[in-house]
């Protein structure tokens, strides 16, 4: 688990240097030409960066071993983590409407030249590189911060291509497109932070993550299963927790019933990818009370 973090916190740190690179370039650049369309895009570029910032702080208190308080460990502050980077970009979408608003009320003029369009280019280049990467890390490495993080990289190559729009508004006399073109930014913006929440949420609370049929299909075939019910699960695709009902034949000693639930525990441990703990209460069947409800 430690090397899995190490790894995390790697591949966080090299984007993190990419991000602010390309947030550089285009913040130089933007401020230079006066365009708010790149100007705005190097703000979301800066943004990844933050972010990047956020998920180390995230995974540095993740690897936190379990303890009196948290007996379950600290594994979620990876899932806050996401949460906080959903926030930050909402926020960053804000001061972008903002700044288009400002522009069309008080309109300014914008230079662009053959530079402008190959940085532009090269920073969509950078972010295809770093989506890919972060994507295939994150999936590898099975980390919800890597995953909502590439999400947030991603959007950037979408934004990117916008602002190439811009430009031609402006080199064909309609300069107004820079705004137009900034409020697109953060209409992007706002779907790349409401993807990020919308998973993290579910984690935080506590959406069943697997088919409760699958799980009984196949515990009901471990030898000395009458039948399973009330089966929940929780959590995230790389630590799933499962907790589940199975009824035993009545007759049987509180040790063979404990082998039984020995049984289910492993099984679901080795064919269901990512469950970490399975909590199982055993019941006699035919008892009225271990009726499933």
């Amino acid at each position: 688990m430690f090397d899995r973090y190490q790894a995390i916190k790697r591949t966080l740190i090299i984007i993190l240097i990419v991000n602010l690179s390309v947030a550089l370039s285009k913040g130089i650049y933007g401020s230079i030409t006066n365009s708010l369309s790149l100007t705005a895009d190097a703000f979301h570029s800066l943004f990844d960066a933050s972010s990047n910032v956020i998920g180390l702080i995230g995974i540095r208190l993740a690897t936190k071993p379990a303890d009196t308080e948290h007996p379950y460990g600290h594994w979620k502050y990876e899932t806050v983590a996401a949460i906080v980077i959903a926030a930050m970009i909402f926020l960053t979408g804000i001061e972008i409407i903002q700044s288009a608003i400002e522009r069309f009320m008080v309109p300014e003029t914008t230079r662009v030249d053959i530079f402008s369009f190959v940085i532009v280019i090269g920073t969509i280049i950078v972010n295809f590189i770093t989506t890919i990467y972060e994507q295939n890390k994150g999936k590898t490495l099975e980390s919800s911060i890597l995953m909502a993080d590439a999400l947030h990289t991603r959007s950037d190559i979408f934004v990117s291509a916008s602002v190439l729009v811009s430009f031609i508004g402006i080199l064909l006399g309609v300069p107004i497109l820079d705004s137009i073109i900034a409020v697109f930014v953060a209409v992007m913006i706002f779907h790349t932070g409401i993807e990020i929440a919308h998973e993290s949420i579910h984690i935080l609370v506590d959406t069943s993550v697997i088919d409760p049929a699958k799980i009984k299909s196949i515990v009901n075939q471990i030898d000395g299963v009458v039948d399973s019910h009330k089966i929940r699960s929780r959590g995230q695709y790389n630590k799933i927790l499962i907790d589940l009902h199975i009824m035993v034949d009545p007759e049987i000693s509180v040790h063979d019933g404990h082998d039984i639930a020995d049984k289910v525990e492993k099984t679901l441990i080795e064919k269901v990818p990512g469950v970490r703990d399975v909590t199982v209460h055993i019941g006699p069947a035919g008892h009225p009370e271990c009726e499933e409800y």
